[in-house]
């Protein structure tokens, strides 16, 4: 009788964590994620200290949902690192994901390669190093390529901007 009880009295907590009776699928809001991002001086032993960092959100376009975070970083030694994680869903077969850097400024494009997916799911990545400082590269641009050997940038799916950060 006891359990009866209980289980009575818990029944309700339950249906109410099942949502709403209308059954509407209207989304439940947004998710924000903090990233730990050091403070202070940041020394790396291959390049030296560092001279300038700056991140980003990257967000697709209408036609193709995306999300994810960007970095570069300029080290004392002339070498900028460039890192980038999206969440987007499998090109077809015979295309694949692109990542450029764009100087507003100047126009000038810079492409940084393919985005890999490790796990052959949406988390693609993407690792980029240059003997320059890329600082004036501040806007993010992953183009959606046919496989047929054009160098020039394809269709735009998802974008993004950098902001520095200064460090302590």
């Amino acid at each position: 009788m006891k359990r009866s009880l209980v289980l009575l009295g818990i029944l309700p907590l339950l249906l109410a964590g099942c949502g709403s009776a209308g059954g509407d699928d209207k989304p439940l809001g947004s998710e924000s994620f903090r990233y730990n991002i050091p403070s202070g001086a940041v020394q790396d032993l291959r390049f030296g200290k560092e001279q300038f960092f700056a991140y980003g959100a990257i967000v697709g376009t209408a036609a193709t949902p995306a999300n994810g975070l960007t970095k570069i970083h300029v080290f004392e030694k002339g070498v900028s690192l460039h890192t980038l994680q999206v969440n987007v869903a499998l090109p077809k077969d015979g295309s694949f994901f692109e990542g450029w850097l764009v100087n507003p400024k100047t126009n000038e494009r810079l492409s940084t390669g393919h985005l890999k997916s490790l796990f052959g799911d949406v988390r693609h990545n993407l690792d980029y190093q240059a003997e320059r400082d890329l600082r004036a590269f501040t806007k993010v641009i992953i183009t959606l390529e046919k496989d047929d050997g054009n160098p020039a940038p394809g269709t735009e799916v998802a974008t993004g901007m950098l902001k520095e950060l200064k460090r302590d």
